[in-house]
């Protein structure tokens, strides 16, 4: 017997920013087949009420449902209502945590609600009396790296939040100081003439000469998203933290958290093997990192795991 297409939904903060998650979980269960359908957060609880009435879920994924953006018209108790109201019909529920904070904001029982948290660390969410995977960003599905770009030809690239609060301020510090060390050789997104980069990752991972990755060795199982995302796309990644995912030399290189000169050393590193041209052993590295990332740590690798852990098949 052939077998019918889950129905799937996602509530989640879809129209505040572009989220890596929603996007990936879009990606894989598209591509699989399944029927996926994403609304915004903050719609009125009635509003996405109405809209899983009219799925009718097999799957739901709650993201920020615990904890909604600022302005949202729903709270996390009518928004845990209506998941348990569906988790009683047979839906199974998973809500998605990727905090790099060790506490969480919602330390309640919420498992009449959910199945399964979806954790990007390996911090305690026992208050949430649910099974806890421990579940790292993706690269994004794809079948054959892309073209370089001229948006994004530079020595190295960084793309992402920069503030000088909170908990990108160290990491601001460092590529503003990198900046200052580089000049035009380094390329910051986003800029003035591009914008946010995350739908064309995969122009800029092969246009940029590496990407600088940014890691919280202090935050217990926390993956910086670019880990995967950028050699998931033939990127040649500087990481202060690819843990055990990532073969070092061959498929990253590695920098020491927080020093400039260890990214300038690294950079030196791949002008070495790059020589004055394009090399064969840089290509050799981009399609290794391209070819593992892809199999091991995609999209559709992550959501097959997470439909297998409540006994789904992708």
């Amino acid at each position: 017997m052939p077998q019918c297409p889950l129905r799937s939904m996602l509530i989640g903060d879809v129209d505040g920013y572009l989220s890596e998650f929603a996007f990936g979980v879009n990606q894989a269960l598209t591509k699989a087949g399944h029927f996926h359908n994403a609304i915004s957060i903050r719609n009125d609880i009635s509003t996405i009420a109405k809209r899983a009435g009219e799925v009718h879920p097999d799957i739901l994924w709650g993201h920020m449902i615990a904890w909604p953006p600022r302005g949202a018209s729903s709270t996390p108790a009518d928004l845990l209502e209506l998941c348990a109201d569906w988790k009683a019909k047979g839906t199974k529920v998973l809500i998605h945590d990727g905090d790099a904070g060790s506490k969480t904001r919602f330390p309640l029982d919420i498992s009449p609600a959910v199945d399964l948290a979806l954790c990007n660390h390996t911090a305690d969410r026992s208050a949430w009396k649910i099974p806890q995977l421990h579940w790292p960003y993706f690269c994004f599905d794809q079948a054959e790296m892309a073209d370089p770009h001229p948006d994004f030809m530079c020595d190295l690239a960084f793309a992402g939040r920069l503030s000088t609060e909170g908990i990108y301020a160290d990491r601001t510090r460092l590529v503003m100081e990198l900046k200052a060390k580089l000049g035009d050789r380094m390329k910051i997104f986003p800029n003035a003439s591009v914008g946010h980069t995350l739908y064309r990752t995969p122009e800029l991972a092969v246009s940029a000469g590496a990407i600088l990755g940014y890691g919280r060795p202090d935050r217990p199982g926390w993956q910086d998203v670019r880990t995967f995302l950028f050699p998931g796309a033939g990127g040649i990644l500087l990481s202060d933290d690819a843990q055990d995912y990532l073969t070092p030399w061959e498929q990253f290189v590695p920098y020491e958290s927080g020093s400039v000169d260890s990214v300038l050393r690294a950079l030196e590193w791949l002008k070495m093997i790059r020589g004055a041209h394009p090399s064969s052993k840089e290509l050799v590295f981009r399609e290794e990192a391209f070819l593992y990332t892809q199999a091991k740590h995609s999209a559709t690798a992550r959501v097959r795991q997470a439909l297998a852990a409540v006994g789904l098949t992708l």
